[in-house]
């Protein structure tokens, strides 16, 4: 029998009506054969009453600086609620339901709390729930420690969690349901028009997450390409086919996609003696691990006040918007005809910075919706990009 995971996030889990379609879409890939396991997040978003900030913020109400275990404990509890829920819920539809922590589903993790990776999986009790005609809802974003401490995945983690169960169970597919219906080649927000794509490869998807495509947390593909496992990107409230990512996909003009990072500055070292400098500022503040070394520049998003402060050995950037291009290799697509279109049109930039198969460009905050649109018009309309 096939198996397919799913994963409902924690908009898909919201509300009664908002359940009720994920129910009705666990439902349908039950009736049509599959053996079926669910992730479920906490539901809702900070304000909410059962999500994961909310519970957090009741910590911070008691007083400071919790204790990173109990921080773990208690946002471990979000997802373990919808798991109840939607396993109930399944089972008074007359579709019996299992529902399972992450230390009960058997997700092992290392020791780093609030922001833990994966190490191992053991499904036995999974598999358990299936043999025996059940669904099994699993509450994402945890695990345990050899020490029988509950950690959390951090950022993405049910997502990382879905992909992880798929892969060990060596599911035939992972459906990651969001409110979105896939993965845009750009940010909708900037470009409406910009079109949902069927399909993409590991690797590109990598790299347009890193580089701050929202829709699905880099931890979370950089789990399916150890696992090899393909997954797609669906929305819970329609019936779109979503985007497919896995060993291969398509691109537009040769342009996998373009993605978006707000708030950045750049650093210039200027003294040839400080070429290490980064390295060292890295360790706590450097974010966005874009660095060009041949130029001694680097990406910085958060605060830069302590490093106005090194005077004249550091020049600091205003605000920029780091806008990444990924490329099919063998398109034809160099940084340098990406700059001349950019730069054809009026736009500048801080800072350039070399990716495999793509490049990213520092553009004034001011800039940045226009370079977008422009650089979208540009391979849409078949633009000399390629050849």
């Amino acid at each position: 029998m096939p198996l397919l995971v799913q994963k409902y996030g924690g908009t898909s889990v919201s509300t009664p009506e908002r359940r009720e379609m994920v129910l009705q879409k666990i439902v349908a890939a039950k009736n049509s054969g599959n053996d079926v396991v669910v992730i479920v997040s906490a539901m809702g978003r900070r304000g909410d009453p059962y999500a994961t900030d909310t519970f957090l913020d009741m910590l911070k109400e008691v007083g400071p600086n919790p204790d990173p275990k109990k921080k773990d404990l208690l946002a471990s509890c979000g997802e373990i609620i919808s798991a109840c829920l939607v396993a109930h819920a399944l089972d008074q539809k007359g579709y019996p339901a299992e529902a399972m922590t992450g230390f009960q589903a058997g997700i092992y993790t290392d020791g780093n709390f609030t922001n833990s990776e994966i190490i191992n999986i053991t499904p036995d009790r999974i598999f358990k729930a299936l043999k025996n005609g059940k669904i099994a809802v699993i509450a994402g974003f945890q695990g345990f420690t050899e020490d029988w401490e509950i950690t959390t995945l951090g950022r993405g983690g049910s997502d990382t969690t879905a992909i992880a169960v798929g892969g060990a169970l060596k599911a035939d597919l992972v459906e990651i349901y969001t409110d979105v219906p896939g993965v845009a080649l750009t940010d909708p927000r900037l470009v409406p028009e910009a079109p949902f794509i069927r399909s993409i490869e590991f690797e590109p998807m990598y790299l347009l997450a890193r580089a701050g495509a929202k829709v699905i947390h880099p931890r979370a593909v950089k789990t399916a390409i150890t696992y090899n496992m393909p997954f797609a990107v669906r929305s819970t409230f329609s019936d779109d086919p979503g985007t497919i990512i896995g060993k291969v996909g398509e691109n537009f003009g040769g342009i996998y996609g373009i993605a978006l990072t707000k708030g950045v500055h750049i650093v210039k070292i200027r003294d040839n003696e400080m070429t290490g400098f980064w390295q060292r500022y890295a360790l706590d503040e450097l974010f966005y691990e874009l660095v060009n070394r041949e130029g001694c520049c680097f990406a910085v998003q958060g605060d830069v006040s302590s490093l106005i402060t090194q005077g004249s050995q550091l020049s600091v950037s205003s605000e920029c918007d780091l806008i990444t291009l990924v490329w099919d290799q063998n398109s034809g697509i160099s940084a340098e005809k990406i700059s001349a279109i950019l730069s054809g049109a009026g736009f500048t930039w801080e800072g350039f910075f070399s990716l495999p198969s793509g490049g990213t460009w520092a553009v004034p905050a001011a800039q940045t919706q226009k370079a977008v649109q422009t650089l979208f018009s540009a391979f849409n309309k078949g633009a000399a990009l390629a050849g």
